[in-house]
């Protein structure tokens, strides 16, 4: 069962469309003085904005001809028979590391073995976009078959495959090249991942050559799936590869690991596909290339405690910007302590400066900051809780926050960088989807909410297309559009697929409308 927090907040992990774990105690890394601490960001609280601030949101909000409209999934939460990534032998531990013992090869949609049922998935529910990840470790499996070069081919051709179909359809797709999982031949002397000191030259590489093959049919890249998760997850929570647990310094590695690999393969991308022909005019277009960043809001747990106000500026700073400062202005914070004065650090860093061409949000809910509670994370003196919230809204099948407010409140701070921004996921776990509905419609409202106040958003993907392998939560959260029968990989689609489609059809949303949708329902808890 999931555990019932009491008055403590608890430090929990919050990773795309997942359950819960919790953060034990860390040790080790002090590098953050937060009575020194500047955060280049407005308060969280003056930040937040929407209904419960007072605010009155339009009569209609619409959305443009060509708007991105889709679902999202990766690779190794739908695929089967992926052996050589570093999850594959996660998922295999005993103990095992997964909630009641479940892998993705048992019981899994088998996305590349229903390609078709998937493509009529996206097309019957008025979808035009699509994001999916190509799975390194099924293009090479080995270390000797990626230094010589050798993609197995028929990874190549089942890829292929669902590119050309999803181009006859007349759906766009969007590709993550790294979406958690990276192949297990990234381990040398004890370093795995992201730590091996080949990864940034391996990652960039393989970012050329996915790009140089794909370049025909793909024009929107993402190169790395929530960064600062993989950091957090893998080194301090211990509920990802490597399984390190209250390690802070390395997770602040890892996460500059990732902004210099993704700068690489950036360059890499666009020296690659500078034209496609898979653009929509007869000259084609460029790549467009970005992270999909794990976006929150942070509120104070106290908004009477300064401390707790200045709490939720300091992991706001971390977790939403931190990132985004390095690859879109190149500035270089290296020990994350908000300011730009010490001797690493530097501002507009050639290697990377305007390394994205939009930025991908991933918004899901709201977390509270305290310092008063424990465990908290070392150096930044915070406590944070994401579920269970004290806060009177309603709650996912995973006990978050259902929070469309803060949907527009980040596409707001976002807008701050100066680049087109694309919601690459949004969703909720909710098995019996009678809450799904109404959630679209308040989260693609806020957005479109946000486009009236200048922010320019180019698409939104709701995660996820289909129920799928949810990473350490297993099989119980359900995120998906489409339900399928784990016997047959059979598509089913939820009401909710049709209330999507019904909203795309329209091409607008009225404020009124939201009012039509039943109350949010007691949700059915994943335990």
């Amino acid at each position: 069962m999931m555990p019932r927090w009491g008055r403590s907040l608890p430090i929990f992990v919050f990773t795309s469309s997942l359950g819960l774990a919790l953060l034990p105690a860390a040790a080790g890394c002090d590098k953050t003085n937060p009575d020194d601490f500047q955060p280049p960001v407005r308060d969280a609280q003056a930040r937040d904005t929407g209904s419960d601030a007072g605010e009155v949101g339009p009569e209609e909000v619409t959305f443009p001809q060509g708007f991105l409209w889709g679902s999202a999934t990766s690779a190794f939460q739908t695929e089967k028979g992926i052996a050589h990534a570093d999850w594959s032998k996660w998922v295999t531990q005993d103990p095992p590391k997964i909630k009641r013992g479940e892998k993705p090869d048992v019981g899994g949609p088998d996305s590349l073995n229903h390609i078709d049922d998937d493509v009529r998935a996206l097309k019957e529910s008025g979808q035009n976009a699509y994001r999916f990840s190509i799975e390194w470790a099924r293009i090479y499996p080995t270390r000797e078959s990626f230094d010589k070069d050798l993609p197995d081919g028929n990874a190549l051709a089942v890829y292929d495959g669902l590119l050309t179909k999803l181009r006859a359809a007349g759906i766009t797709p969007l590709v993550t090249l790294v979406h958690f999982s990276l192949p297990d031949y990234l381990a040398t002397a004890g370093q795995t991942g992201w730590e091996d000191p080949s990864a940034v030259a391996l990652f960039t590489t393989y970012a050329e050559r996915m790009a140089a093959r794909f370049k025909d049919k793909v024009d929107d890249w993402v190169t790395i799936n929530e960064p600062l998760v993989v950091a957090i997850s893998g080194y301090i929570a211990g509920v990802h590869p490597p399984g390190a647990v209250g390690q802070t310094a390395r997770a602040f590695k890892v996460a500059q690991i990732q902004a210099r690999a993704h700068a690489r393969a950036y360059d890499a991308i666009h020296r690659v596909d500078t034209v496609s022909a898979a653009g929509p005019d007869a000259g084609g277009v460029a790549a467009r290339v970005s992270v999909a960043a794990h976006l929150r809001t942070f509120h104070a747990e106290n908004p009477d405690n300064a401390e707790d106000v200045s709490a939720a500026k300091r992991i706001e700073y971390v977790w939403n910007r931190w990132f985004l400062d390095a690859i879109v202005k190149g500035d270089w914070d290296d020990d994350f302590d908000g300011k730009l004065d010490g001797p690493n650090d530097k501002r507009a860093d050639p290697e990377l400066v305007r390394r994205a061409d939009y930025i991908g949000i991933n918004y899901y809910s709201d977390t509270l900051v305290s310092t008063t509670g424990s465990p908290k994370i070392p150096g930044l003196d915070v406590a944070l809780s994401e579920a269970n919230l004290n806060t009177g809204r309603a709650k996912t099948d995973v006990r978050w926050d259902i929070y469309p407010e803060g949907l527009r409140t980040v596409l707001l701070a976002a807008k701050d960088y100066g680049l087109p921004l694309l919601i690459t996921e949004n969703g909720l776990a909710d098995a019996s989807d009678k809450n799904r509905p109404r959630f679209l419609a308040e989260h693609i409202y806020q957005a479109g909410w946000a486009m009236q106040q200048g922010v320019p958003l180019l698409g939104y993907f709701h995660w996820s297309l289909v129920d799928n392998f949810e990473w350490e939560s297993g099989y119980c959260p359900k995120f998906g559009l489409f339900s399928y029968d784990p016997n047959t990989g059979a598509r089913t689609a939820r009401p909710s697929a049709s209330a999507y489609r019904g909203i795309i059809t329209a091409g607008k949303l009225r404020r009124e409308t939201l009012a039509s949708f039943p109350a949010y329902a007691t949700p059915t808890f994943c335990e």
